[in-house]
């Protein structure tokens, strides 16, 4: 559940006072003779958890009436809320999507559509690698109201982008190895809904590991969510000890976006077939469990 100590915690250390004195006195008008206020963009984190993130990357897109649209790029959210930004009188429709750039292992396209629910453009998040498991991403929408020579504050509430997967294996002889893949991922997603989309790809690695001190153990890998349309997701876990392969295929919950899941198995109930149901720990961390009963309760 989110706190308000935490949202005063964010704040603090994502926003900043703008240096402009807020006297009506202002710059010219850089739209002729139409009337203009001015934004500042303020980035609030959605979970405590990412109060410590670094950021590298803003991108805010404002899109108005008559067809406007101007977008913002700021290397940091202490740069986007550094500065006051000039437009005409109205309503707005923004968007902000943090730290995904190309150099983070995305891609971001926006179209001439605009979204159904607002005046955005349609905005598309996507891996280049689906496998690649990059750093964490944010996105936030809101709407705000630009009044003649007055300050308007655009608050935006980061939410994650990906999903996030640990599985981890107790019980493993030293030395067993283990792959795992998921299926059923969307493509990428819609921002400004936010939707995964429908079309979706198999067989999205989460990578290797080899047991150590009875533990295999594959952690906070990060993919797009499962595809629009799908209940479920199902996880390939190839096993090998002393040449033995088993090949397991795990019927899971599906996986949303920003969410982070964790799977903990014990290696002696490895089977052909693993159904697994979702046990909800907080608003973005849920536990996957076996045949409806927690393997490991003391944990």
């Amino acid at each position: 559940m989110k706190t308000k100590i935490f949202t005063l915690i964010a704040m603090a250390l994502l926003s900043m006072s703008c240096n402009k004195e807020r006297s009506h006195e202002f710059w010219d008008s850089e739209y002729g003779n139409i009337n203009v206020g001015y934004l500042a963009f303020q980035l609030v984190w959605d979970e405590h958890d990412d109060t410590l993130s670094t950021i590298d990357n803003v991108k805010i897109t404002a899109s108005g009436a008559d067809g406007f649209l101007k977008q913002y790029d700021f290397s940091s959210p202490r740069d986007a809320a550094d500065q006051l930004q000039q437009l005409p009188e109205g309503t707005y429709d923004l968007l902000v999507a943090v730290d995904m750039a190309d150099s983070n292992g995305y891609t971001l396209t926006q179209s001439d559509t605009k979204n159904a629910a607002n005046s955005l453009p349609l905005s598309i998040a996507a891996l280049r690698n689906p496998s690649s498991s990059p750093h964490q991403s944010w996105y936030a929408t809101t709407t705000a109201t630009v009044k003649n020579n007055e300050i308007t504050i655009a608050k935006f509430a980061l939410k994650r982008l990906l999903s996030m997967i640990s599985i981890i294996i107790d019980g493993a002889p030293d030395g067993t190895t283990i792959t795992a893949t998921v299926s059923n991922v969307a493509q990428n997603v819609e921002l400004t809904t936010p939707r995964p989309s429908a079309e979706s790809t198999d067989g999205i690695s989460l990578g290797t590991a080899t047991a150590i001190d009875g533990i295999l153990k594959i952690e906070n890998r990060t993919l797009m969510p499962t595809a629009d349309g799908n209940d479920r997701a199902t996880i390939t876990l190839t096993t090998t000890e002393q040449g033995n392969t088993l090949v397991s295929t795990i019927d899971a919950p599906k996986m949303e976006l920003g969410r982070y899941y964790e799977l903990k198995l014990d290696y002696e109930k490895l089977s052909p077939y693993i159904h697994l149901t979702g046990n909800d720990i907080n608003d973005w961390q849920q536990d996957w469990i076996a045949d409806g009963e927690i393997l490991n309760p003391a944990d």
